[in-house]
C-alpha cells in the first residue's frame, strides 16, 4: 500500500521533530463512511457523553475517549485503506501466493467489509468457527461479554474489541488456504523501512564503537523512544533526518523520564557479582523503530550492560506495524544484503550476535496477541513470566504494551507507575512509550491538566512521552 512515505526537510519550520497524523483523513472517512449521523448514532447506541471515569477500564462507550473516536472513524478508515491496498496490490499478490489467490483475495475483501460495516453499525461481535489453539479462549472470552451484554464493539473494553479486530482480520486471511502465510501489513512495513534508509545509515555511522557511558547509554535509550513515533497506525511520516542531533532537544517533551534510574539498575547489575545478565524487550514496531531497538540492544551487549539481549515479537500480523518474526529476520537480513557498506557492516554484526546468542528472537509466544493484560500473564502463561523473571530487567515498546501493563485502565495520572502494575512484577519493569491514547500514570502533579488545557488532544498526537521504570528488589 502506498502512502507517499517522504523524508522531512531538517530545516522545515513546522517542528525539530515533526509529525502529521491522518487525522484530517478519519474526518474525511466519517463524513463519509459513518451510516448513521452522530447524534443518532450515541442514541441508539447508549454512549454516555463523558470521558472515561477513573479506574475503570477504557471503552468507546463513553464519546470523549479515544476509543469511540477509534472505532467510530479510524479503524473503518484503516480496514477500507487495506481493502483498497489489496486490490491494488493483487498482481503481486497473485505472483507471490499462486494463482487461485485471485479467488482467495476475493472472499477475504468481502470478509473485511463485512468486518468494516459490524464496526460502524455497532453490531454484536462473531464468534469464531476456526480450529486455531486459541479460538476457544476468544469464543469464551465473547460468550462472557455477551452475558453482561458487553458484546458490541462500542460496549465492550476497548482492549478486547482492538485485539478482536486484529485476530478477526487474520482470521479472514487465515481461512484462505493461498493466503495463510501472507502479511497483509508486510508492503507496508517494508516500504517504510526502505523509505528511511539514509537516516538509518546516518545513525549507524555516528553510533560505531561508543564507549560505556550513562551519556551513551541515555542516547540509545531515547533514540529507542522516540522511534515509538514510527507507528503505521497512526502516521506514515518519516522521522527527522537530524534524529540523533535533536535528541537532548526532546527532552521538553518527555513528561517522565527515569533513564538515569534505568542506567544505574543495569549498571549496578552489571558490576555485582552476579548470574549472566538478561534484558528482554518486547517489540512495538517494525521498521525505523525496530532499528533503533537494534541498536539499543547492540549497545547494551557491547557496553557490557548485558549479557544477552532477547527479542519479544508478535505471532501474528498486528496492529498494522507490529514486529512479527518474519519483520525480524527481514530486517537483519536488509542490513545484511544492503549496498551502503555501514547498513551492511551493522547487518553482518547483528548476524554475529544472533549466531553467539547474545542477541536471541525469543520463540514467539500467543499471549502477546491475547486480549488481556499483562497481569494474567502468571496464571495463563506461567512459562513466560517464569522466563522474564530470570532477567535483569524488561523493557516494553510502545503504547499497546503499555496498555496492557496498566490492564487499560483509566488510573489517576498521578497513581504510581508500580501501584498500576499491581501484581505483574516478574522482574523489573521499564516502559519506553510515545503518547498516543488517552491512558497514563506516574505523571507529575498537575501535568495533565497543564497539557489538557494548552491542547486537549495532546494525548493521541504522538508528541510526548515517558521513560517509566518500577525496579523489583533482588536478594
Amino acid at each position: 500500500m502506498d502512502h507517499g512515505l517522504t523524508l522531512i526537510n531538517a530545516d522545515s519550520p513546522i517542528s525539530e521533530y515533526s509529525y502529521s497524523t491522518r487525522e484530517s483523513s478519519w474526518h474525511t472517512a466519517e463524513s463519509e463512511e459513518t451510516e448513521q449521523d452522530d447524534e443518532e448514532f450515541i442514541e441508539k447506541h447508549h454512549i454516555l457523553e463523558i470521558r472515561p471515569p477513573l479506574n475503570e477500564p477504557l471503552s468507546a462507550r463513553y464519546l470523549y475517549s479515544f476509543a469511540y473516536k477509534t472505532f467510530r472513524m479510524r479503524t473503518p478508515h484503516m480496514l477500507s485503506e487495506l481493502i483498497h491496498g489489496l486490490r491494488e496490490n493483487e498482481d503481486r499478490i497473485v505472483e507471490q501466493c499462486g494463482k487461485y489467490a485471485h479467488f482467495d483475495l476475493r472472499r477475504v475483501i468481502w470478509s473485511l467489509d463485512i468486518l468494516r460495516h459490524d464496526i460502524l453499525n455497532n453490531r454484536e461481535f462473531k464468534i469464531f468457527h476456526d480450529k486455531e489453539p486459541d479460538a476457544k479462549d476468544w469464543n469464551l472470552e465473547i460468550k462472557w461479554l455477551m452475558n453482561r451484554e458487553k458484546s458490541r464493539w462500542f460496549s465492550s473494553n476497548w482492549l478486547f474489541a482492538e485485539c478482536y479486530l486484529y485476530r478477526r482480520i487474520w482470521a479472514a486471511f487465515h481461512r484462505a488456504e493461498t493466503l495463510r502465510s501472507y502479511d497483509y501489513f508486510s508492503l507496508q512495513k517494508m516500504s517504510f523501512a526502505r523509505n528511511v534508509v539514509y537516516l538509518m545509515n546516518t545513525i549507524v555511522g555516528a553510533t560505531r564503537d561508543l564507549p560505556r557511558s550513562r551519556e551513551n547509554f541515555r542516547l540509545l535509550l531515547k533514540l529507542s523512544l522516540w522511534g515509538n513515533r514510527c507507528d503505521l497506525s497512526i502516521t506514515t511520516e518519516a522521522p527527522n533526518n537530524r534524529m540523533l542531533q535533536l535528541i537532548g532537544e526532546l527532552d521538553k517533551h518527555l513528561v517522565t523520564d527515569q533513564s538515569e534510574d534505568v542506567w544505574h539498575l543495569l549498571a549496578d547489575y552489571s558490576n555485582r557479582s552476579r548470574p549472566p545478565q538478561v534484558v528482554d524487550i518486547v517489540l512495538d514496531n517494525a521498521g525505523y523503530e525496530l532499528f533503533t531497538d537494534l541498536l539499543l540492544a547492540e549497545y547494551l551487549i557491547e557496553a557490557g550492560l548485558a549479557k544477552r539481549v532477547r527479542f519479544h515479537v508478535k505471532a501474528i500480523p498486528w496492529f498494522v506495524s507490529d514486529v512479527t518474526a518474519d519483520d525480524f529476520r527481514w530486517m537483519v537480513n536488509f542490513f545484511l544484503n544492503h549496498e551502503m557498506p555501514k547498513l551492511a557492516a551493522f547487518g553482518y554484526k547483528l548476524e554475529c550476535l544472533l549466531q553467539d546468542h547474545s542477541l536471541e528472537l525469543y520463540p514467539t509466544s500467543d499471549f502477546w496477541t491475547r486480549p488481556k493484560g499483562f497481569s494474567f500473564m502468571k496464571q495463563l502463561y506461567p512459562c513466560l513470566y517464569v522466563q522474564l523473571s530470570f532477567g535483569a530487567l524488561v523493557i516494553f515498546k510502545g503504547d499497546l504494551n503499555y496498555r496492557k501493563l496498566l490492564d487499560d485502565t483509566n488510573y489517576s495520572p498521578t497513581a504510581s507507575f508500580r501501584d498500576c502494575l499491581g501484581a505483574f512484577m516478574p522482574t523489573s519493569i521499564c516502559a519506553l512509550r510515545v503518547i498516543k491514547s488517552d491512558i497514563y500514570c506516574g505523571m507529575p502533579v498537575c501535568a495533565v491538566d497543564w497539557l489538557t488545557e494548552d491542547d486537549p488532544q495532546w494525548m493521541i498526537k504522538a508528541e510526548k512521552a515517558v521513560i517509566q521504570l518500577a525496579v523489583k528488589p533482588r536478594p
